[in-house]
């Protein structure tokens, strides 16, 4: 038998399903060509929602920042795009410091929107109103080491989950609030530029994967007389060092500029071509090419040619 809580209830779960449908049809219409499954959506919304600090992992170019940028513009958030530097290893690098010269604390555009947030909460409550939502996007969150530069805000983080605002220390006499109309995401790339997590940054934070299905490769190259061979490329490539949406748009704009022709071996990855090469490893002359002065001290290795005696010497040819 059917009891009156049952009813809230599966009204509630209504209302929320509704809602996010209404969430995911708006994102698809704003966001056509952003190929993603309504379950990441899902996902990201509800950690987003719940844990208030969500990070996003997955190969380079697959649309991690996109997706942070378009759900807080979908949810009428203001966002701070926030690009993490590889030499911040401490609290001041995001957050500001007290200078001891003039007395004044100098804010970093970070810790000025974290203020903002704490100011729209408190308005809002005083008003009766919804508070707008403030979202932080860390992009390459792991450049630096997250345990040195946001240690202030996972400890936060905890107290906030347990009382609803928790208090930030900046310096002796400088507070801000941490409110729960801040949410936080960040972007990592997994590669010999970047740093682990410790435990508690999957501690306090909600982690998903942004897969790079076949499907979606063919359906983003569909049309193009070249997709069967980047297809084939991918399969090659993808368990190795798979590349996202960013390299097949490189790949199209690379064409379409022409500067392709006319170009075999090494030459062809110079140019614009050089973005789908980030890096040579091993011998540079043995993908570019091998220049005629390496050609010869090669060959005076292994006594094939005479040694001169100065690199001023003359060569005759038999006529």
């Amino acid at each position: 038998m059917a009891t009156t809580s049952d009813d809230v209830r599966a009204s509630s779960v209504s209302t929320i399903d509704s809602a996010f449908v209404e969430l995911v049809r708006r994102f698809h219409a704003n966001y056509p060509t952003f190929r993603i499954g309504d379950d990441l959506i899902r996902r990201y919304h509800l950690a987003s929602s719940t844990r208030g600090f969500v990070i996003l992992c997955g190969p380079s170019g697959t649309g991690k920042t996109w997706l942070a940028q378009a759900y807080a513009e979908i949810v009428g958030a203001r966002i701070k795009l926030v690009a993490v530097d590889p030499s911040w290893s401490s609290n001041e690098d995001l957050l500001g410091y007290l200078s001891p010269l003039d007395g004044f604390y100098h804010h970093t555009p970070f810790s000025e929107f974290v203020a903002d947030a704490a100011r729209e909460w408190n308005s809002a409550n005083g008003a009766g109103r919804t508070a707008r939502e403030f979202h932080v996007i860390l992009d390459e969150m792991n450049l630096a080491r997250v345990e040195h530069y946001f240690s202030r805000f996972l400890s936060a983080m905890e107290i906030r989950t347990r009382e609803g605002v928790a208090r930030l220390d900046l310096a002796p006499g400088h507070t801000v609030e941490l409110t729960p109309n801040l949410k936080f995401s960040g972007t990592v790339n997994v590669d010999e530029t970047t740093h682990g997590f410790a435990d508690k940054v999957y501690d306090r934070a909600q982690v998903i994967e942004l897969p790079l299905s076949r499907e979606h490769v063919i359906d983003h190259m569909h049309g193009r007389p070249y997709a069967d061979v980047v297809l084939g490329v991918w399969d090659i490539f993808h368990d190795v060092s798979p590349f996202g949406f960013r390299v097949l748009d490189e790949i199209d704009a690379y064409v379409a500029s022409g500067e392709w022709r006319g170009k075999a071996g090494g030459y062809a990855v110079q140019g614009r071509a050089g973005a789908f090469v980030p890096e040579l490893r091993g011998s540079h002359t043995n993908v570019i090419g091998l220049p005629l002065a390496e050609v010869l001290a090669d060959l005076q290795a292994v006594e094939a040619l005479p040694r001169y005696p100065a690199p001023g010497f003359g060569v005759r040819f038999r006529s």
